[in-house]
């Protein structure tokens, strides 16, 4: 008698923050290790996937959707807010446009009642000498939400990138798996396994 295929844990998320604030690129340095400064705005949805291993061995499938930060699309970005179990709330740090337009986002993830987990970024902390947002700001600003990290991270550098997605899918994988597990996760980089230890969160 054959065993039935178990199916692989998804944990979804969706980037949420103003136009050109560094999500796609977030997720390409995640994704693929990659980075440009050439890249096109996202328009409307662009979802990618990685599998990776978590420390008890199961394997999960990180699927981050990348969302357009224009006005026209935030519906768009809504709708997939509600289908993710976890969020990437994104700003840039040398724009204090971006980061007041957090609450924003902020209300659109609790127009219905939400729990879900969420990691606020403050993106681009390699170009410190054109900061807006002071670090104490960003990290005042989570302590505020039970259900809220905070990270800075560099895409160019990959400064946190992986250390702050990697809580993200530590949290999703707590909550809705039915399993808890610590913040080490194997990750599967050319057939070989990494630990992706926990540690500060200031980048830079």
């Amino acid at each position: 008698m054959s065993k039935t295929k178990q199916k692989t844990f998804e944990a979804h998320i969706v980037t949420l923050g103003d136009g050109q604030v560094g999500k796609t690129s977030l997720i390409l340095r995640y994704i693929d290790n990659t980075f440009s400064m050439n890249y096109l705005s996202t328009i409307g949805i662009d979802s990618k996937i990685k599998k990776i291993t978590m420390s008890n061995g199961e394997p999960i499938k990180v699927k981050i959707s990348d969302t357009a930060g224009q006005e026209r699309f935030k519906s768009i970005a809504s709708n997939y807010m509600k289908k993710a179990n976890g969020i990437l709330l994104v700003y840039d740090i040398t724009n204090q446009k971006s980061f007041i337009d957090i609450n924003n986002w902020l209300e659109e993830i609790t127009k219905e009642e939400n729990t879900k987990p969420i990691v606020l970024i403050g993106n681009k902390c390699d170009m410190n000498d054109q900061r807006e947002v002071p670090t104490q700001e960003g990290e005042n600003f989570a302590q505020k939400y039970e259900n809220m990290h905070f990270y800075e991270t560099s895409c160019k550098s990959g400064d946190n990138v992986e250390k702050a997605i990697m809580d993200l899918v530590n949290q999703i994988y707590n909550k809705y798996s039915g399993n808890s597990i610590d913040n080490n996760i194997k990750i599967e980089k050319d057939g070989k396994n990494g630990k992706n230890n926990p540690g500060k969160k200031k980048c830079c």
